[in-house]
């Protein structure tokens, strides 16, 4: 595995101290019962950057999936969280003219120390356990911190998914802006798939051949929109799906009720989908949760999420697809798009380059910042405040007042002249809108009135209209942004997120009490085994049983039946009318059903006549052919 399918030399392996663990009884003390339970595998030895020591085990058979590697946990008295120097790079460890790699994975690291030799390179290459591993309780942990970072390259080296798993670039993401933040000049790695797709690793990469200065031509200084335009470039499937659903978005009449918020929506999946959707066969899958989609969205009402996402099913914009959907991952959606037309286009040659930048900003991809609605005034019922007081109630909001924003319809007519090069006429944008030209310039003339959509921006500075035109101004986004600060949108944004991140975690800890909860699995004996398949086909015998019986008792019904309608044929063939009650009499003295006769007459076309001359009684009646 480490030679041959990871690329990594001998000498470097044997520098690090690698052996093979044929039980988890040969595990070292801080792993727990569980990971002792995993049987063989391999055992790394850490070396931390502080110089201390740590292992990291990688069992042969995981026991979860997606987990290469178990590390020794704080619970069992080891170190938790750690990163790992190889131990013959631990002087760089301070040099801050040597550049920096973060690579997911102490066998990936291991390969790109070997490639780095080779070509004689000076790198410190560090090994995270898991993408997300540089953090502990949300914050970086301490070994991070103990590399020195100011004024130095880093670089990070994850996994050609990079482009498609949201988990593996959000941590891209939060680790490059840990290092930037520290003072380093960041750089991410764009690996390409292999040629049946699937994802390549820093491993991977040099098992084929590729050198560590090719690996280092991968790379390119951090930019969270890289992602969204590498993955353009390259891919003409994906970029065609984007350029059906601009038109899809520029063709739809965003003008029924609710529709502001529908559109916000819309344009939050899109924007998830532009990082890290996948080509669909019914457009562009994207995982996102709904949280996200609220506070990209500014709507503070889960509900509201659900009622616009809703709306924009039944309108066939989207669905969702949550078939496949784990237990701790968030749900997907489709949004419908096609990608039968795929042409040629600049973005294939050129590449992510400025030219893609720009021949990609439009409608779906607006400069203009969504828009939180306005905050009405609160104060608290008197029925709220007697609950109060008899305890009904625990808590008793305070009051607030209400405070006035330019709301989701300024911000969607932001994005039409935009999109339109940043004038249109009145008329043009209310046609757009769906409202009136009046709607849009008109003043308040009593305190009750409105003023129109544009009043506001036109005071802020944002627009200018002239006559029958409306343009943009120059400094229209600096000017949008103060009109945020004033709305306190800033602040709602900030408890927008702090909120996501509550209730994200508040999931997470029902999920992991409820695993908790539930009974710890055991492997089931050999004599077990075998008892369940006795029973099985014990099961199997039965059912057989049961079902050769039930045809038998079938087939004996059907020729009952059969035997009840001859019967009942040849007497009222010789008698021409016989009463009811008799007939059944008779039919049971010669082993029949009595409750046949009736159904069986009937079928026959007979007829059921009550006699005045009897009583009333009730006389089945042979039809008259039969007499003729």
């Amino acid at each position: 595995m480490l030679f041959e399918e990871s690329a990594n030399d001998p000498a470097v392996v044997a520098e690090r101290g690698v052996r093979t663990i044929d039980h988890g009884r040969q595990l070292p003390a801080g792993f727990s019962p569980r990971q002792k339970r995993l049987g063989s595998g391999i055992l790394f030895t850490v070396h931390r950057p502080s110089s201390e020591t740590a292992h990291i085990f990688r069992p042969k058979t995981p026991d979860k999936p997606g987990r290469k590697y178990e590390q020794q946990s704080k619970r069992y008295g080891g170190a938790g969280n750690v990163l790992d120097v190889h131990p013959s790079q631990r002087h760089l460890v301070g040099d801050t003219s040597v550049p920096v790699i973060y690579v997911e994975g102490i066998k990936k690291a291991d390969a790109i120390t070997s490639a780095a030799r080779r070509a004689g390179a000076r790198v410190l290459v560090v090994a995270i356990s898991g993408v997300w591993n540089f953090l502990s309780g949300g914050e970086p942990i301490a070994d991070l911190l103990e590399i020195p970072v100011e004024g130095r390259e880093v670089g990070i080296v994850f996994d050609s998914d990079i482009l498609v798993n949201p988990g593996v670039q959000g941590a891209a993401v939060r680790l490059a802006e840990t290092e930037i933040s520290r003072g380093a000049v960041v750089k991410v790695a764009y690996l390409p798939d292999a040629a049946d797709g699937s994802k390549v690793g820093a491993d991977d990469f040099h098992v084929s051949g590729k050198t560590y200065a090719e690996l280092r031509m991968t790379m390119r200084a951090y930019d969270p929109d890289d992602f969204e335009l590498i993955r353009l470039s390259r891919d003409d499937r994906l970029r065609a799906a984007f350029e059906d659903l601009e038109r899809r978005h520029s063709d739809t009449a965003w003008t029924w009720p609710g529709a502001d918020v529908d559109e916000d929506l819309f344009l939050a999946a899109t924007g998830a989908a532009r990082k890290h959707g996948k080509i669909h066969a019914d457009g562009i899958r994207v995982r996102v949760s709904w949280g996200t989609l609220a506070l990209e969205a500014k709507i503070g009402s889960s509900r509201t999420v659900g009622k616009g996402l809703a709306r924009l099913e039944e309108r066939g914009i989207l669905y969702r697809d949550n078939e496949s959907r784990e237990g701790r991952k968030p749900g997907a959606f489709v949004l419908r798009a096609s990608v039968k037309q795929v042409e040629e286009s600049p973005a294939k040659k050129e590449k992510a380059t400025k030219s893609l930048r720009e021949s990609y900003r439009s409608t779906l991809h607006p400069r203009s910042p969504r828009l939180w609605a306005s905050r009405p005034k609160f104060k608290p019922t008197k029925k709220m405040i007697r609950e109060h007081r008899l305890g009904v109630r625990s808590w008793l909001p305070e009051p607030r007042e209400g405070l006035k924003r330019l709301g989701k319809k300024r911000s969607h007519a932001l994005d039409r002249l935009d999109a339109a090069g940043g004038t249109l006429g009145v008329g043009e944008l209310a046609e757009i809108m769906g409202v009136r030209p009046r709607d849009l310039t008109r003043r308040k003339t009593s305190p009750k009135g409105r003023d129109g959509l544009l009043i506001w921006l036109e005071e802020a500075g944002i627009i200018v209209v002239e006559g029958a035109v409306v343009t943009l101004t120059d400094s229209w986004l600096d000017r949008l942004e103060r009109a945020r600060e004033r709305g306190e949108e800033l602040e709602a944004d900030k408890r927008g997120e702090e909120d996501r991140k509550r209730r994200s975690d508040a999931y997470r800890d029902h999920l992991a009490e409820r695993r908790l909860r539930r009974p710890p699995a055991s492997k089931p004996t050999a004599a077990g085994l075998a008892a369940v398949e006795r029973s099985h086909d014990k099961r199997a015998e039965h059912i057989a049983e049961h079902d050769e019986h039930q045809a038998s008792a079938r087939a004996a019904e059907l020729e009952h039946k059969r035997f009840v309608k001859r019967f009942v044929h040849d007497r009222l063939r010789a008698l021409g009318r016989i009463r009811l009650e008799l007939l059944q009499q008779i039919l049971r003295d010669e082993g029949g059903t009595p409750s046949y006769a009736l159904p069986a007459a009937k079928s026959l076309g007979c007829t059921v006549e009550r006699l005045p001359e009897y009583e009333n009684r009730e006389f089945i009646v042979a039809p008259r052919e039969w007499a003729a």
